[in-house]
């Protein structure tokens, strides 16, 4: 099963991403898991840092999706067609 966005959101999904991705990412890796304490002498501490950066990415693709999804809602409740 594939999952496609429509034409409107994937034209401003890849506007946002990286802004999104970025400011989950510096949260996710200095205030939430706090990975500038980690050594990353180990394999494990590099597998941290990639999963943290995964689920930002995961979470940053949700948020946009929702935000842009909740925009062309509130489009189609307040700008109605001329209905005659």
């Amino acid at each position: 099963m594939e999952l496609q966005l429509s034409k409107s959101i994937n034209k401003y999904f890849w506007i946002f991403f990286p802004l999104i991705f970025i400011l989950k990412g510096y949260y996710h890796i200095f205030t939430s898991w706090e990975l500038q304490f980690y050594r990353f002498n180990e394999l494990e501490d590099f597998g941290t840092l990639l999963f943290v950066l995964g689920l930002s990415a995961c979470e940053s693709a949700l948020i946009i999706v929702f935000l842009l999804w909740i925009l062309e809602l509130l489009k189609k409740v307040f700008i109605k067609p001329n209905s005659r």
